[in-house]
């Protein structure tokens, strides 16, 4: 069994505190049946949100419509049925879910080189804020901001250069989407890149 542990910033009253949370995942030792988040009967809005990584495993199978509206209020057994998938489908496409899931959860955290470290404790600095938070900019890309709240369901990530630390702020599912990638800043281009290790 893997216990997996992050910070994440939860609603406390009226305050915003950080929380370990923790999630349970197991397989089987003979690797047949794969344990996991994932459920039958869960929400295909819900899983989409929470595991975005299984949106290929989803679409593989025939599920092409995960964004539509109706998937927030249809389970993914209901949505498999209404695509023709008999319980076996059903089935192999949760054990196939689940073992995506399990391969994001060993992936390492998403790095920062030094200097993409450097740019980032440099617009901290200039902004005199505490965090750095990523967000969407336009065309689907990402670019960083600085904040002093926390925003309630981030995940901080550590980004780590020599001695030189800064804490960056994550959207849950765009945590799970960056693991295993390298964000590096570009001093000719004046952006940061990305790249999966």
């Amino acid at each position: 069994m893997v216990l997996l542990v992050g910070k994440k910033v939860i609603k406390k009253g009226s305050k915003k505190v950080k929380k370990i949370v923790t999630s349970k995942i197991s397989s089987s030792k003979n690797n047949k049946v794969v344990n996991g988040p994932i459920k039958r009967t869960d929400f295909l809005g819900d899983i989409v949100s929470n595991y975005p990584e299984v949106v290929p495993v989803l679409a593989q199978s025939g599920l092409h419509c995960i964004g539509c509206h109706v998937s927030v209020s249809e389970s993914l057994e209901d949505g498999c049925s209404v695509h023709g998938m008999n319980n076996k489908e059903i089935d192999s496409l949760v054990e196939s879910a689940n073992k995506r899931v399990i391969e994001f959860e060993k992936m390492s955290k998403v790095t920062f080189t030094k200097n993409a470290v450097l740019e980032l404790i440099s617009r901290k600095n200039i902004t005199k804020r505490k965090y750095v938070k990523i967000v969407n900019s336009f065309n689907g890309e990402f670019d960083f901001e600085t904040t002093d709240g926390l925003d309630e369901g981030s995940v901080i990530v550590a980004a780590k250069s020599g001695g030189e630390i800064v804490e960056v702020l994550l959207f849950a599912p765009i945590e799970r989407m960056l693991r295993g990638v390298e964000i590096d800043y570009d001093s000719k281009l004046k952006d940061f890149v990305a790249k999966r290790k």
